[in-house]
């Protein structure tokens, strides 16, 4: 799981890194592609987080009962 998560971080970074200084120009249409995957990634991060931790917390629960 934790390595899931790093793959997306670093994922997100790239993304950014690739904003800031292209490796190549890119047209309009690549660059609303390149938004729109970054914007996935990020949810994707976003809900991996907040279901993770709820299944952590579930699981420490049942551990205690």
């Amino acid at each position: 799981m934790e390595t899931f998560k790093k793959m997306l971080v670093e994922a997100i970074e790239s993304s950014n890194e690739e904003f800031v200084s292209p490796s190549r120009e890119y047209s309009e249409h690549d660059i609303s592609f390149m938004m729109g995957y970054k914007q996935a990634l990020q949810d994707m991060l976003e809900d991996f987080t907040e279901d993770y931790d709820k299944f952590l917390n579930e699981l420490i629960k049942q551990s205690l009962n």
